[in-house]
């Protein structure tokens, strides 16, 4: 026995299929769509790294200098600040989205990965305080006062001394 299709049967059976086939979910359709921009940034010119004041290793208490891997420092004690990128013990965070740099604060929206393989969004607010302070406020929580610890050497240079 020969089954022979036309094309009108091929398209009848497929909207067939269609109007009263089951609903499946694929892989991916639950994962959480990051947004463009943070509430208190919408409206606003925005870049993709933090401002000049802010880049470099900070620590809460100035005999934590110079800091072991931050990674290994006591929780909130120590932060690097590095262009786009924030590190904390337990996460490393990139921008998505900060106020343009020559402002005296600056906050910027994240897209944090958690050491337990976590994801986080998060906004933080950073502002210069006095000569090599920095006070840094993560959402809503009470801002921390870090001081200076060391400059961040791009690995390019660091490769060619």
């Amino acid at each position: 026995m020969k089954l022979e299709f036309s094309l009108g049967s091929l398209m009848l059976a497929a909207c067939l299929m269609v109007a009263g086939g089951p609903a499946f979910a694929a892989k991916g359709d639950l994962k959480i769509r990051v947004p463009k921009s943070a509430p208190l940034l919408q409206g606003k010119t925005l870049d993709l790294r933090f401002a000049k004041f802010a880049q470099g290793i900070w620590v809460t208490d100035g005999g934590d200098c110079p800091a072991p891997n931050i990674d290994r420092t006591r929780a909130g004690s120590t932060l690097a600040i590095y262009r786009g990128l924030l590190e904390m013990q337990g996460r490393i965070c990139q921008v998505y989205g900060a106020e343009r740099e020559g402002r005296q604060t600056q906050r910027a929206a994240l897209n944090c990965l958690m050491d337990d393989g976590g994801e986080a969004i998060q906004l933080v607010t950073v502002q210069p305080r006095g000569a090599g302070g920095l006070m840094v406020q993560e959402g809503e929580r009470p801002p921390v006062q870090f001081r200076f610890c060391e400059q961040i050497t791009p690995i390019l240079q660091t490769a060619g001394d």
